[in-house]
Order: C-alpha cells, then structure tokens, then sequence
C-alpha cells in the first residue's frame, strides 16, 4: 500500500525529471554495448551476432525429428498440393521420372562370371528371364493394376510429395510367390510415440538403443482388423520391420522420417502460382471492364437493374419456381448495387449520369523478372538448372546449357544410385530367394552369388554434341583410358547384348567393312581409297 501511495504523492516535475533519466541512463547502456559488439566483431561469427535486423532470425535448432513430429503432416499436405496442381511442380515430377527412369526403368543386368573368368551366360540369362517376368503388370505388386516400371514412377513420385517410400512385401502370390504392397506413407503414423516392451516408438517407429527400426506401427484399417498373426490396437498394426521396405533421404543425423522434396522451396512456389493467378485476373478483368457509371446517390443506371431482374424471373420461370414479392424486392434491391463489369462500349450516358474510364496497367506489365527470380530459387533447391525447369530456352547458348546439363544429370544420376539401392537391391533380394526356388537350373548354394552378380542399369543420355563425344571416346580408347564395355554402360546399355547383337548381325549380315570395325580408316582424298 504504501508503494503506491508514494506513486500518488510523485508529482508532475518529479515524473517527468525520473523519465527523462531513465531513458539518458538506457541511451549509455545501448551505446556501451554498440561500442562492446565492435569490438569483439573482429573475434565473433558474424552469422551469429544479434543485430535488431536480424531478430527475425531464428536463433534456436530443434531436434530434426521433433520438427517432423509436428510439421511432417502440413509439409507433406502442401507437397502434395502443389504436386497436384502447380504447373512447374508438374513439370519437375515429370522431369524427375523421364531422367531418372526414362522408358525402360531401372534394370538389372547380372554379372555372373564362370570360373574361368567368361561370363556365366546360362545363369545370367536365367535370373534376368526371371526377373522380366516378375516385372509384368500383375505380378510384382499386389493389386495387379501396375507393372514394375510403374511401380517404380510411383514410388519415385512419393518422394517429392511425401518423402520417403513405404512398401511391405506379401508373400504367396505372383509366379515365384512374392510381391509388394504400396502404401501411403501417411499409414506410419507420425503422432504415434510411446514404448512397447521396453522400446520406444518414436512416428510410429519401434526403435531399439541404436536406432534400428524393430516394427512399424501401421494405422489400422477402418474396419480394425489385422492379419492373423498381428498385433493390433484399436487405431494401429504392428508389422515387423522385416516385412517393410521404408526409405528416405537423410539430410541430419538420427532422422527418423522423410522430408517432401518439394518442401524446400515450396513458399516461393506457392507464392509464384498466386501471383500469377492475381495477374491473369487482373489481365483479365482490365481486357474486360470498360469503366463505371458514376450517379449522385450511388444507383445502378436506369434499366441495367430491371434486366438483372428479368433474368432472375427468367431462370427461375425455367425451373418451375415461382418468385414471391418478397423474393423479387430483395432481388430489385440487389440489382440496384449491381456492378457493371461486361465487355463492350457504352454509347450514350443515362441522364445525370457521369462515365469515368477504367484503367489498369495489367497486363502491360513485365513480370518476367520477378517469376525468373522465384522459379530460379526453387530450381535451385531441386537440384536442376532454371532452364529446363522454368522451361526457358529463350537466352541459352551451347555452353550455358552443357554447364547447366551436366550438373543437373550428376544430381539425377545421385536419385538413380539412391533409387536402386532403396527399392531395387531390397526387393531383389527378398525375391530372388524365391525365384531360385521356382526356377530349374539355379542353385540354392550359389544365393550369395547371384546376389553380389547383380547390378542395376539406370538410363544415360545422349551427349549435348554427340560427334564431339564420340571424337573423345574414341581418343580415350587409343590411349587405353576407357573400355568398349565402360562406354557401353555409361549409355546405359548392356555391354553382353550389344556383343551378342553384333555377333547375330555378322553371320546374318557379313563382318563390317574395316573402317567400322575398328580398324583404321582411310584418310580423306586419299588417291588409293577414293
């Protein structure tokens, strides 16, 4: 009590005077810590100083998977939005499958070898025969719609829009008694954390001490049955890890679950997609709106609200309805405030009436800078060049395009590496076990064979100037730095087949003239080789 009396005894002068200290004695301290932050500049980060204009700046670093915990749902959401229904998203996930995939997919080629060190031809010619056949529509995947070429496009695409694969094998069908499910990633359910005998479940994944997925806590379906065999609680399933195949690209150390590709960088995207729809309705409502009817009280001009309401009369006549006096006063009363967008040109001006123009700057307006800056920072965050994801050849020359090319194929080169290893290697060898069972001439003994023979052959691509490249192989072949079969395969071809085609093509055919088949071919206008 007697502190706020002191308060109400303080006069006028004595408030005023305490003021005008307190903020001399606050100007000191803020400029003792300006000298003191100069000072000490030369021996800090500047990155992590504290400057009013970096307050927005966040300062703290969360745990990555207590972001996902709570954020992997809207990221994923939004992924999945601008997956749908943005047109330069569109154009990366169909960039991504055309490079990454291309028409054949990802093959495999076996590398079997005889004791001798010549290629096992028989074996490799059977587990290849194999494996093509488990790749038809309806063989490799549970519902029988997809082939494995499709299998891969979808999966592929799920890494984008929800940032990780998830897939369980099911055994029992197709021809060697093997196939995969797909599912939605969103089944391993992110809020689910708790422990289960002794172990902790983190996203609805059951960890041992180490961080190695023991299960997976799948959301059960709505009619809350499990297979037999299978824990189930009323909202999930507890699958072994040993039946699912759960993928994802790590960026931190520990991460449990997967980012949406299309998550960094999806602001800009999104905001890029507004701003041009605001631009295309502001075009179009420039092209369109002629001007306005300006009266002293605000009405619409004499006649234009009797139209509006002889077409309500009109439509509702046409469905049978009829309109009460109620109805039509609140449609007159509408119609008085209607606006007056329509094309055309007005002639003559209503009595009392003034006409004030229309004008826009849409769609005169250059905005190719700003869309350039946006698309180039997405692109940037995707791996690829803003040319061929902003789909903009306008100011690209030969050289400009190699350097952007090539950085953009090594990164899908990366996807295909990570792509093979995630979902082809592992399928493969859950498989194959199968396969060499149901398949006359394979021998059980040699699993560990057969399983280190195979390699997986993404697609290549054709060089920016192939005469130039072909020059280059060919002076890498006389100074002995490549192999025939290396060039072969980095045209993501089977080096075995195109020798067994040239063989086929040289008994059917005859052997190629000499300048073909590697030897040496005549100079030009040499008098003895016209």
């Amino acid at each position: 009590m007697g502190l706020f009396s002191r308060f109400r005894r303080e006069s006028t002068e004595q408030r005023a005077a305490w003021l005008e200290e307190a903020v001399s004695t606050a100007g000191q301290r803020a400029h003792q810590h300006m000298l003191a932050d100069l000072r000490n500049a030369g021996r800090s980060f500047e990155s992590a100083e504290t400057h009013a204009w970096t307050d927005s700046w966040s300062t703290s670093s969360p745990e990555i998977n207590e972001v996902l915990a709570s954020q992997l749902p809207t990221l994923r959401a939004r992924a999945r939005n601008l997956g749908r229904n943005n047109e330069w998203a569109i154009r990366y996930l169909t960039q991504l499958d055309d490079n990454v995939l291309g028409a054949s997919g990802i093959r495999l080629q076996m590398r079997l070898k005889n004791a001798d060190g010549t290629p096992d031809k028989t074996n490799n010619d059977l587990i290849e025969q194999a494996w093509a056949l488990q790749c038809q529509r309806g063989h490799c995947e549970t519902s029988g719609r997809l082939s494995w070429r499709q299998v891969e496009s979808v999966l592929l695409k799920a890494l984008p829009n929800d940032g990780e694969i998830l897939v369980r094998e099911r055994l029992g069908g197709g021809p060697f008694g093997y196939q995969v499910q797909l599912l939605n990633a969103a089944l391993l359910d992110v809020a689910h954390s708790g422990k289960y005998q002794g172990r902790r479940i983190r996203m609805g994944i059951e960890l041992t001490d180490d961080d190695q997925p023991v299960a997976y806590w799948l959301r059960a379906q709505p009619s809350g049955s499990a297979p037999i065999g299978y824990l189930a609680t009323n909202k999930h399933v507890r699958v072994p890890a040993g039946e699912i195949i759960h993928a994802f690209k790590v960026d931190e150390v520990g991460q449990l679950r997967g980012i949406p590709w299309l998550a960094p960088g999806a602001r800009r995207l999104w905001q890029l997609g507004d701003f041009e729809q605001a631009a295309a309705v502001a075009s179009a409502n420039s092209a369109k709106r002629e001007g306005f009817f300006v009266s002293p009280n605000g009405d619409a001009p004499i006649g234009f609200a009797d139209q509006i309401v002889s077409s309500v009369m009109d439509a509702a006549r046409a469905q049978g309805k009829t309109l009460t006096p109620e109805e039509i006063q609140q449609v007159t009363a509408a119609a008085q405030k209607f606006s007056t967008t329509m094309p055309g040109q007005f002639d003559t001006l209503p009595q009392g009436y003034d006409f004030k123009p229309f004008e826009s700057d849409w769609p005169n307006l250059d905005s190719n800078g700003y869309v350039k800056q946006q698309l180039r920072a997405w692109t940037a965050a995707r791996g690829i060049s803003y040319v061929t994801g902003g789909n903009d050849l306008e100011a690209v020359n030969y050289s400009s395009a190699r350097v952007g090319i090539i950085d953009e194929r090594e990164h899908y080169k990366g996807v295909q590496s990570d792509i093979a290893s995630w979902l082809h290697a592992d399928v493969f060898r859950r498989w194959l076990r199968f396969a060499v069972l149901r398949t006359p001439g394979l021998d059980m003994s040699r699993l560990d064979d057969y399983l280190a023979a195979a390699t997986w052959q993404p697609r290549r691509w054709k060089g920016i100037d192939p005469v130039k490249e072909a020059s280059g192989n060919e002076i890498d072949l006389k100074l002995g730095l490549t192999s025939r079969r290396r060039l072969i395969m980095e045209r993501g071809e089977d080096p075995d087949e195109i020798a067994d085609e040239i063989e086929r093509d040289a008994a059917q055919f005859g052997p190629l003239p000499d300048q073909w088949s590697g030897g040496a071919a005549p100079e030009p206008n040499d008098p003895q080789n016209p």
